[in-house]
């Protein structure tokens, strides 16, 4: 593989994992938004952030599994 071919792949890896921790970090503000929300009796929008948490999170791990996918199909035994 060429030395520029790698790096392409590299970045792509390293962009894709960024966008997995974008994710994962507005899946975290979320949750103690809703946490707030819920210690003031705030149910409706506790709840909307709660869902909202768990969007993120699922974006974040779908993010994550195409990383693990490129990794299965490069991987050698």
């Amino acid at each position: 593989m060429e030395d520029n071919e790698r790096q392409v792949r590299l970045e792509a890896a390293a962009l894709l994992l960024e966008s997995a921790a974008d994710e994962l970090e507005l899946a975290g503000a979320h949750a103690r938004r809703a946490a707030a929300h819920f210690r003031e009796g705030e149910v409706p929008r506790g709840s909307a952030h709660a869902w909202a948490a768990y969007g993120h999170l699922r974006t974040g791990e779908d993010r994550l599994g195409v990383q693990a996918q490129e990794h299965r199909q490069r991987s050698l035994l």
